[in-house]
C-alpha cells in the first residue's frame, strides 16, 4: 500500500513538474573555463533543443559568462573557443534551470553536435553512421567561400569543378553518380525540377557560403529520412539561428582571376531572444576568368528569423535566395580518330597554339593530342535563379514531445542563351531554352521520448513539383520561328517513422527507420508542336519504399565506437525522364517514359572510430558497398514502344561501388590541428556506358587522400593549409563509332589560407586575410575542361 501511494506520489509530482515546464519558461546562464577554470572570453556557446525545436547562440564576456533567456525544454549545449576542444551537455529543463560551468580541455579532438543523421541533434559520438561536420569557423579559417569547395576534404567525396569560381561542378560520393546525393537546407530538399535527373547538381556552383551554421555530410543511404537522391550521402547546409548580443560583420576580398567579393552578415536577439535573427548577402564576381572571357556573377542572400508566440510556440521562416550570370563555353570533344578499337585512351589535350587557331575558326593541327580542351565561346552564357523560402511552426506538447509542419517554396530557373559568335557548331540565329521549376513541399513531423532511452519521430510530406521548357530563336523568317514549350506536373504522398533505442548507460545505440512514397501525375501540355505521350496510357507509377537500420557500440574505457549501418534507398524519376521532350524541324520527339520504376539500391558500411593519446587522437575507418539495383538509363529501344521512341530513357540494371574510408583527425597542441582522409573506391557498371564493353564506371578515381593543418601563431596569426589529390580517373568522349573511355590525371590541389586580426575594443577586430588557391601551380582537366593555376585573393573583413 505504501509503495502504491509513493508511486502515485511521484507520478503526481512529475506530471506537476511537467506541467509547469509547459507554463513556464527560465534562463539558463553559465561559464566557459578552461581547465585551471580560468573564464573563457568570446567563447561560442550553442543551445540545441532536444527535439530539434531550435538552436541558440551566445558569446560569452570577459568573464566567461553567458545567458540564454526564456528557455524551456531539455537541452544540448556546444561551447567553442580557438585553441581548445568543443564540449557538450545536457542541461536541466526550465523547471530546475541552473548555472552551468563548461569546461574545454587543451588540444582535444571536438566534440561536435550533428543533426543529419537522425534529423535532431546528437552527439557526433552518439551517431552510428558515418558523418563529417564543417563549422562555419572551420570554413572561414580556410578561406573557402562555394559549398563545392568546403566538401573537398570529406572522405568518400569526389569534387569536380568544370573550369574556374562559379563553373559547373559535381559531386560523387562513395563512388555513385553525381545525381546520387541528396542536397539539403535545414532539412528540406535543394534540387532543379527541371533538371533532367531532377537534382541539384546544376545548381550547386551557386551555392555560395553566406549564414550557414555549418556544413553536415551523411555518407551512406539515407532515403528512409530525406526521401528521393540519398542513395550515396546526404549534404546538409544548417543556417545560423541568430539569437544573443548582435554582431555581425563586413568584408571585402579580390584579386586573380579578375575576382571580387563583398560580403556583409549579421546575427542576434532581442527582446531577451523572444526574437532571433541572422542574415547574410553576397555579391560576388569574376571579369575575367580562365581563359579572360569566364565571366561569372553572383549575388546571394541567405536568412533566418524566428518568433517566440509563446514559451512552447515558435514561428520561424529562412530565405535562400541566389541569382547568377555565368559565361559557357563549348564543350570539350576527342580528336576525329585513329583510336584503337578497344581499351583506355590517354587523354592528351590539344596544344595552346592550336586551342587559339581553334577558336579563332582557323585550320589547326591535332599533332598527338586525342581531346580539345572546352574552347571560348563568347556569346554563351547562362542566367539561373534559385528560391528556398521556408517558414514553419512548432509546438512542443511537453518537454520530450514536439510538433513540426513547415512549408518550402522552391524555384528555380536556368535560362541557357548561345549566338552565332561561337568556333564550334553555333547556332544561325540566337537562341534560348528555358528550364523552371516549382517544388512545394510541406512536412509534418511529431517527436517525442518514450521513457529515458527512447526517442520516437513520425512524419507526413507532401509534394508538388512542376517543370515548364520553353525554347525560342530569333529567326528573321516567322513561319521558320522556333517556339517550343512543354509543362507537366507530379504530386506525391510520403509517411516516415524513425525509432532511437539506447541501452546500457547509452553504450548501444540502435536506429530503425522507414519511408513510403507515393506519386500521381498528370498529362503533360504541349505547345508548338503536335502533342506526345497520347499513344500509351498514363498509368500510376511504382511506389517507393525505404528502409533504414544503425546500430553502434561504445566501449568508454577504450575510447572505441564500433558501428554498422544498412538500409535501401530511392530516385524518384525526375519529370523530363517521364515525360522529357527533343523539339526539332517543328515536331516533339517524346524521350520520356511515364511508366518509369524509381531507381533503387541497396548498401552496407561497417566501421570504427578510435580515440587515443587522452581524446587528442580520433581514428576512423569505414567499409562501405552499394548496389543499384534498378537503374534509370539512356538508351536504344527494341520493340513496339507505346510513344513511338526509338531511344529514350528507361529502367535497366545499375553497378556497383565499394571500398574504404580512412580517416583522423588530431589536437597536437593548442595552436595546432591536422585532419587527413583516404579513400580507396572500385566502381564498375553491370551494364556498360562505353562502346567497346568496358565496365568502368565514369569519372570515379581508385584513390583520393587529403589532409588539413591548421596552425595558429601567437594571438593574431592563424594559418591553414589543405591539400587534395586524386588519381586517374574515366572520362565519356564521343569518338566517332561510339562513346569511349579517355583516361585523365587526378587533381593535385593546395591552398592556402591566413588571416591576422587584431582587436581595437571588446566587441570590435579587424582582419586581413588572403587565400591562394592551387600554390603549387598545378594544371589537370575534369572532364576535359581546364582548371586555373595559381591564384590569390586578399581582403580586409570588420567583425562587430
Amino acid at each position: 500500500m505504501a509503495t502504491t501511494a509513493t508511486t502515485l506520489y511521484s507520478r503526481f509530482v512529475f506530471t506537476l513538474l511537467s506541467g509547469a515546464s509547459l507554463l513556464f519558461s527560465a534562463d539558463i546562464q553559465g561559464r566557459v573555463l578552461d581547465p585551471q577554470r580560468a573564464p573563457i572570453a568570446r567563447a561560442a556557446v550553442t543551445l540545441y533543443s532536444r527535439g530539434g525545436v531550435e538552436t541558440r547562440k551566445a558569446i560569452t564576456g570577459n568573464s566567461g559568462e553567458f545567458l540564454f533567456p526564456n528557455t524551456t525544454g531539455s537541452y544540448l549545449m556546444e561551447a567553442s573557443a580557438g585553441g581548445f576542444s568543443s564540449s557538450g551537455l545536457i542541461a536541466v529543463d526550465a523547471v530546475n534551470a541552473s548555472n552551468a560551468e563548461i569546461v574545454l580541455d587543451l588540444a582535444v579532438v571536438n566534440q561536435r553536435i550533428a543533426i543529419t543523421a537522425a534529423g535532431m541533434p546528437q552527439s557526433l559520438d552518439a551517431t552510428a553512421k558515418a558523418l563529417d561536420i564543417y563549422s562555419a569557423e572551420e570554413i572561414e579559417r580556410r578561406g573557402e567561400f562555394s559549398l563545392t569547395e568546403v566538401l573537398r576534404q570529406a572522405p568518400g567525396m569526389r569534387v569536380q569543378q568544370l573550369g574556374g569560381p562559379g563553373s559547373f561542378a559535381r559531386l560523387h560520393t562513395r563512388g555513385l553518380r553525381a545525381f546520387d546525393t541528396a542536397v539539403l537546407i535545414d532539412g528540406f530538399r535543394l534540387r532543379d525540377a527541371a533538371a533532367p535527373q531532377g537534382d541539384a547538381t546544376g545548381f550547386l556552383n551557386d551555392v555560395l557560403i553566406v549564414n550557414p551554421a555549418r556544413v553536415e555530410v551523411l555518407r551512406g543511404s539515407g532515403s528512409s529520412l530525406y526521401g528521393t537522391h540519398a542513395m550515396a550521402g546526404v549534404v546538409q547546409v544548417i543556417t545560423d539561428q541568430g539569437g544573443g548580443v548582435p554582431h555581425g560583420e563586413l568584408s571585402v576580398d579580390g584579386g586573380g582571376l579578375g575576382m571580387f567579393r563583398g560580403t556583409a552578415r549579421v546575427s542576434g536577439g532581442a527582446w531577451r531572444d523572444r526574437v532571433q535573427y541572422s542574415g547574410g548577402l553576397t555579391h560576388l564576381n569574376v571579369t575575367r576568368g580562365l581563359d579572360d572571357d569566364d565571366r561569372a556573377r553572383n549575388t546571394s542572400v541567405q536568412g533566418y528569423a524566428q518568433l517566440r508566440l509563446a514559451p512552447r510556440t515558435r514561428l520561424n521562416g529562412r530565405l535562400f535566395f541566389s541569382d547568377v550570370f555565368l559565361g559557357l563555353n563549348s564543350s570539350s570533344f576527342a580528336a576525329p580518330g585513329g583510336f584503337p578499337a578497344k581499351g583506355l585512351i590517354p587523354a592528351i589535350p590539344l596544344a595552346p597554339d592550336q586551342v587559339a587557331l581553334a577558336e579563332a575558326g582557323k585550320p589547326f593541327a591535332w599533332g598527338s593530342a586525342t581531346f580539345a580542351p572546352a574552347l571560348n565561346d563568347p556569346d554563351a552564357r547562362r542566367l539561373s535563379r534559385q528560391t528556398a523560402s521556408m517558414v514553419g511552426l512548432t509546438h512542443e506538447l511537453r518537454p520530450d514531445t514536439v510538433l513540426r509542419v513547415s512549408y518550402q517554396d522552391l524555384s528555380t530557373s536556368r535560362d541557357n542563351r548561345d549566338g552565332p559568335a561561337g568556333a564550334r557548331f553555333p547556332p544561325r540565329f540566337n537562341n534560348a531554352s528555358a528550364f523552371d521549376g516549382r517544388i512545394d513541399n510541406v512536412q509534418a513531423r511529431f517527436d517525442t521520448s518514450i521513457g529515458k532511452h527512447q526517442w520516437v519521430t513520425a512524419g507526413y510530406e507532401f509534394e508538388r513539383e512542376r517543370f515548364e521548357n520553353l525554347a525560342t530563336d530569333q529567326n528573321p523568317n516567322s513561319a521558320q520561328r522556333l517556339f517550343a514549350r512543354t509543362a507537366v506536373t507530379e504530386r506525391s504522398h510520403s509517411f516516415f517513422a524513425q525509432d532511437q533505442i539506447r541501452l546500457f548507460d547509452s553504450r548501444l545505440l540502435i536506429s530503425f527507420s522507414g519511408r513510403w512514397q507515393g506519386f500521381r501525375l498528370t498529362l503533360p501540355a504541349f505547345e508548338g508542336g503536335a502533342p506526345r505521350y497520347t499513344g500509351g496510357q498514363i498509368l500510376t507509377p511504382p511506389d517507393a519504399f525505404t528502409g533504414d537500420s544503425a546500430v553502434a557500440y561504445l566501449f568508454r574505457a577504450t575510447g572505441t565506437k564500433l558501428r554498422t549501418h544498412i538500409g535501401n534507398s530511392y530516385r524518384a524519376p525526375a519529370l523530363y525522364e517521364r515525360f522529357g521532350t527533343f523539339f526539332f524541324g517543328g515536331a516533339f520527339s517524346p524521350l520520356g517514359d511515364p511508366r518509369l520504376s524509381p531507381e533503387r539500391s541497396i548498401a552496407a558500411d561497417g566501421g570504427i572510430d578510435q580515440y587515443l593519446a587522452g581524446s587528442r587522437v580520433r581514428l576512423s575507418a569505414t567499409y562501405f558497398y552499394t548496389r543499384l539495383q534498378n537503374v534509370i538509363a539512356f538508351g536504344g529501344l527494341l520493340g513496339q514502344d507505346p510513344f513511338g521512341r526509338f531511344s529514350g530513357y528507361l529502367n535497366t540494371r545499375g553497378g556497383l561501388a565499394r571500398g574504404v574510408e580512412l580517416s583522423g583527425e588530431a589536437g597536437l597542441t593548442r595552436s595546432t590541428r591536422v585532419l587527413a582522409s583516404y579513400t580507396y573506391t572500385r566502381a564498375q557498371e553491370v551494364t556498360p556506358v562505353f562502346a567497346d564493353g568496358l565496365l568502368l564506371s565514369p569519372r570515379i578515381p581508385r584513390r583520393m587522400g587529403s589532409w588539413m593543418i591548421t596552425q595558429a601563431i601567437g594571438k593574431h596569426l592563424d594559418v591553414t593549409v589543405d591539400m587534395y589529390a586524386a588519381g586517374e580517373a574515366v572520362s565519356p568522349f564521343f569518338a566517332g563509332t561510339g562513346t569511349r573511355a579517355f583516361v585523365f590525371s587526378g587533381a593535385k590541389k593546395a591552398d592556402l589560407a591566413a588571416s591576422y586580426t587584431v582587436t581595437l575594443t571588446d566587441r570590435t577586430r579587424i582582419q586581413l586575410f588572403t587565400r591562394i588557391d592551387n600554390f603549387l601551380n598545378q594544371t589537370w582537366y575534369e572532364d576535359g575542361f581546364r582548371v586555373p593555376k595559381a591564384w590569390a585573393v586578399f581582403g580586409l573583413r570588420a567583425l562587430f
